[in-house]
């Protein structure tokens, strides 16, 4: 029987991902909900900033979920996702956890494979998206060796 290693995103590197993506919201002026999950999709780290609404706590869990489970952002599905179109309804499938809407970036390695993923709401779906993509750009600059880090 084959096995395949999978490397693992720590803690230590979600909280990487979650500073950056504080600053990040810090600077846009935007208290924001920023989870972390693991490739599995099962939290792994989580951040309320103080005046982030609290109905969007699951909605950033829900895109931290779809970016790891699907490994694509969440963004991509804006057009597929209207009536008529050709993902219509998925946003109904996982439990009405598939997110539709930016904010929810998956994380990968350096040789591309998803290992985690990120989500964050509050803002709108372009705040919510810079705020992920921060917490992203943090770890890729760990693994490129532009920052030392243990992940």
């Amino acid at each position: 029987m084959a096995t395949k290693h999978q490397e693992l995103l720590t803690l230590e590197g979600a909280k990487i991902a979650v500073a950056a993506s504080e600053k990040k919201a810090r600077e846009i002026g935007v208290d924001m909900n920023i989870a972390i999950v693991d490739a599995s999709t099962h939290l792994l780290h989580f951040s309320r900033m103080p005046n982030a609404k609290i109905t969007s706590i699951s909605i950033a869990m829900d895109k931290a979920f779809t970016a790891a489970g699907h490994r694509v952002g969440t963004h991509t599905y804006k057009e597929a996702v209207w009536p008529g179109g050709p993902a219509y309804g998925l946003g109904n499938t996982n439990g009405g956890r598939f997110t539709t809407f930016g904010g929810g970036l998956p994380i990968t390695n350096s040789k591309g494979e998803v290992i985690g993923g990120i989500g964050a709401s509050t803002g709108t779906p372009a705040q919510d998206q810079q705020v992920v993509q921060a917490g992203v750009d943090a770890l890729e600059a760990v693994l490129k060796g532009k920052v030392s880090a243990k992940l």
